[in-house]
């Protein structure tokens, strides 16, 4: 006798078990990466370790690609690891100070700050209940995107984050005076590991995936307004009483 299945399974939950089978997916990919990686790395040191003077220059060449390769396959391994435990591996919500979270941001990259001298006006920010760390990678990947996507020639990079009162949440925005995105991509950038210029700007292309899915997580959501060469605003939205 065959069992009765039923066909009730509405668009919502097959939503989220696709997205769930994803995370899983990461989370396998990205764990099970680490150990033959690992070794790759550790290997090629060896084979290469007392040799460097003695290859030709094409050898070397293929040995700094080589190295280049595993650097890139490292990033990208670890984006997958932290998009996979955004969910899993949460911490409790607290009543988080935007303004301290930005300031901790911008002391992580101070090595950037420092080397673009920048110039950066955050009016007063809210408290929000959120994770606390996540709320830090959210700022993190916005100011650094911020931060890194400008012509060499800009004169004086700037950014300005700010948040509204929108009554049931707070409205925020980074924005930023860089290249900017045809709005053919608006969407597209939100994809993992889509990156516009490979071969311009460092990066994988997982920032912004990671930072939209803390904010879906915490019931908000995220968008853009840009044009080339007008620079960037990201604003993203977090409920007050999530």
């Amino acid at each position: 006798m065959q069992p009765a299945l039923k066909n009730d399974v509405t668009e919502d939950h097959k939503a989220e078990r696709i997205a769930k089978e994803y995370e899983d997916f990461a989370y396998i990919v990205s764990h099970d990466l680490n150990t033959p990686l690992r070794h790759i790395k550790e290997f090629t040191r060896l084979l290469v370790a007392g040799r460097k003077e003695n290859l030709t220059v094409e050898e070397q060449e293929y040995v700094e690609f080589l190295e280049r390769s595993l650097s890139k396959l490292d990033d990208m391994q670890r984006a997958l690891l932290t998009f996979s435990r955004l969910n899993t591996r949460s911490n409790p919500s607290c009543d988080v100070d935007c303004n301290e979270v930005v300031g901790d941001v911008l002391r992580e990259l101070a090595d950037i700050v420092s080397a673009y001298a920048p110039e950066i006006k955050c009016g007063e920010l809210p408290i929000v209940y959120m994770d606390p760390k996540q709320l830090h990678l959210l700022f993190f990947h916005l100011i650094d995107n911020a931060l890194k996507f400008h012509e060499d020639d800009t004169p004086k990079r700037k950014i300005e984050i700010n948040a509204t009162d929108q009554e049931d949440m707070w409205l925020f925005e980074v924005r930023d005076n860089g290249i900017g995105i045809a709005e053919q991509y608006h969407d597209e950038i939100f994809r993992l590991f889509r990156r516009l210029n490979p071969d311009q700007y460092s990066g994988i292309g997982a920032g912004l995936t990671i930072a939209q899915k803390i904010v879906h997580r915490f019931g908000g959501e995220i968008l853009i307004e840009s044009e080339p060469e007008q620079g960037t605003s990201v604003f993203f939205s977090i409920g007050k009483a999530f």
